[in-house]
């Protein structure tokens, strides 16, 4: 699902559905605020998370390797 053109008034259904991240809509100011005190942290934390389980998946395909 994409976004509307930013010269659209969105529908919030809709809205709700797109992380807000995904939005991309840097003239937003609503959305830039949003980014600037939320959005980077967790994004952060997401990507630190699934690199985590990357890291946790290797590590048992060593230890079944080496069995």
């Amino acid at each position: 699902m994409r976004p509307p053109p930013t010269d659209q008034i969105p529908i919030e259904k809709e809205e709700n559905r797109i992380p807000k991240w995904d939005r991309k809509r840097d003239s937003d100011p609503a959305y830039r605020k949003w980014w600037i005190e939320e959005g980077r942290i967790l994004r952060r934390k997401m990507l630190e998370e699934k690199a985590e389980q990357r890291r946790q998946r290797a590590k048992e395909q060593r230890r079944k390797m080496k069995e």
